[in-house]
């Protein structure tokens, strides 16, 4: 019996190191070659960037900077970059390395445009490939877009009609650098504006006072101003001044419109309002056109009033036809308030071609 168990033991031993020698222990594939979904090692080109976002912190305006992304192939056939697309105009792409050994490394150069931006800013950059983990990969690029010589490009001078004194605004500009910054040579391209320049923090901060002086035309006047500055990437300073005289008399609308055959009597309203300090006062509506009824109601303050344009049911203007409504006004630059009648053109029906006999 004991020598039964002992030959049964030793053929169980001998199976073991047979299936043992059949069987040898496997080897786990490198983490970077494994295939996320299956588990099993890739076979083709792989690519592995040191970097996909890059700040370049704080960026003068204007300024174009550059940087290079760097890639490497882990995989174990070449990698080809076949297209890198910039999302924005103002970022392109310099010459890639396009083709990458296996253990190899490459680089992607862009360049960056600031011009025209301001603050922060985030662009992406798409890069394709024959990649078998990432085909597509999104690179991206920040930055903070500040201005040496930080001002307000337009100044706005809103005059009152009839204004006989000069007005003035100003521009408030400042040095964000560390350096020591002077101005000279301010130039006013349009006589109508004067510009002077008062240091209100030494070597830091200063107001452009720009003055216009009467008469003033009517409408918007624009007129352009420049200071040189010891700056080297900011030179000269433009702005723009805009001197806008408001009317002593607003009408809204300009023209009234008329509805295309109207079925009922029709109401257009037009209001009109004083913008000086004298009491407005209008009288004494009328029509070109004798079918056209007007009538005037005041407005809900001083100086406001509404004027009633009135059609009768039907009532259109004839091909050419013009109809104007007036109000006189007390106003010696406005006496009398002008108002055209429109109206809609019609379109002729569409008529089919006769059919060739």
């Amino acid at each position: 019996m004991r020598f039964c168990a002992a030959l049964i033991l030793s053929a169980a031993t001998v199976t073991g190191v047979c299936l043992a020698a059949d069987n040898p222990p496997q080897t786990a594939a490198p983490a970077s070659a494994i295939g996320p979904a299956t588990n099993t090692p890739f076979s083709g080109p792989l690519i592995q960037f040191d970097n996909t976002m890059h700040d370049f912190g704080k960026v003068p305006s204007g300024q174009k900077v550059r940087h290079s992304y760097i890639l490497t192939n882990t995989g174990t056939e070449t990698l080809t970059i076949t297209n890198v697309h910039p999302g924005c105009h103002c970022t392109t792409a310099g010459d890639w390395t396009h083709s990458i050994a296996p253990g190899s490394t490459g680089q992607i150069p862009v360049q960056f445009d600031s011009g025209g931006f301001s603050g922060s800013i985030t662009r992406t950059i798409d890069v394709f490939s024959n990649a078998k983990n990432e085909p597509h990969k999104v690179l991206m690029l920040k930055c903070t877009i500040w201005k040496p010589i930080e001002y307000a490009s337009t100044a706005y001078l809103n005059i009152p009609a009839d204004s006989t004194n000069e007005v003035s605004t100003s521009v408030h500009i400042v040095n964000q650098t560390e350096d020591l910054v002077t101005f000279s040579n301010i130039v006013s391209a349009n006589k109508l504006f004067e510009a002077t320049l008062k240091e209100t923090k030494p070597g830091k901060e200063y107001d452009l006072v720009i003055t216009a002086h009467p008469p003033f035309p009517n409408g918007n006047t624009p007129g352009a101003i420049s200071i040189n500055t010891s700056y080297p990437t900011a030179q000269t300073i433009n702005i723009t001044a805009m001197v806008k005289v408001i009317p002593a008399i607003q009408v809204t609308p300009s023209q009234v419109v008329l509805n295309t055959l109207a079925d009922r009597w029709s109401t257009n309203k037009v209001t009109i309002i004083s913008t000086t300090t004298n009491d407005l006062v209008i009288s004494n509506p009328k029509s070109s056109d004798s079918q056209i009824q007007v009538d005037i109601k005041p407005g809900i303050r001083k100086g406001m009033f509404y004027v009633d344009v009135i059609t009768p049911p039907t009532y259109r203007l004839a091909a050419g036809q013009r109809a104007e409504v007036t109000v006189d006004s007390n106003n010696p630059h406005n006496p009398k308030i002008k108002i055209p009648v429109m109206q809609f053109s019609t379109a002729k029906p569409y008529a089919a071609p006769r059919p060739k006999t």
